[in-house]
């Protein structure tokens, strides 16, 4: 009796999973398959080009010719144009909800990653670089959310790059840790 109520779970099971995935941004979903291909991105690449027909393959050649492969600037901007690059820190992809409040707006969207002095919120909210929010977010294995001061440091077609503002020696610490901590798989 076991093998048809087991055959039941995974009959509901497949729809949830579809819906679930189905209303998932396309950032999110890339970084679902990444963490269920745990580092074996390049292999799947591989096996799905493989089975293609050839129209498919000219139609994928074409279009890596013609997408930039990084979508996110290699330097930060600002107002002022002063700041410097967040990118020469080490970054950490995520997927956690952060609450935002900007101007009396609350707003909740995604981090999709993080390093020590800023992370990128997807969103298809307008923002103007230099605008200061204040976040809320729950890192993994940390039981009290972080609430921390921001501001915008640059803006993307997919959303905005922020960068943290008065961040306290113990705030530093606990980001540092959970970019540094080594993901399970």
């Amino acid at each position: 009796m076991k093998e048809p109520e087991s055959k039941m779970e995974m009959y509901s099971t497949i729809p949830r999973l579809f819906r679930l995935i189905n209303d998932l941004s396309e950032e999110q979903q890339l970084m679902l398959l990444r963490q269920t291909l745990q580092g074996n991105i390049k292999q799947q690449l591989f096996k799905s080009i493989v089975e293609m027909n050839e129209a498919q393959q000219i139609n994928l050649l074409q279009q890596l010719k013609k997408t930039p492969i990084n979508e996110t600037p290699d330097r930060t901007l600002s107002k002022n144009d002063q700041e410097s690059s967040m990118r020469g820190h080490r970054r950490k992809r995520c997927l956690i909800i952060v609450n935002y409040t900007t101007q009396g707006q609350e707003y909740k969207d995604y981090i999709l990653d993080i390093s020590s002095v800023g992370v990128f919120i997807e969103t298809k909210e307008n923002f103007m670089i230099g605008q200061e929010m204040a976040l809320t977010f729950k890192l993994p294995s940390y039981q009290q959310p972080l609430k921390l001061e921001a501001s915008v440091a640059w803006i993307g077609h997919r959303g905005i790059g922020v960068k943290f503002k008065h961040l306290s020696p113990y705030q530093e610490e606990i980001i540092h840790s959970f970019i540094e901590k080594k993901d399970d798989g």
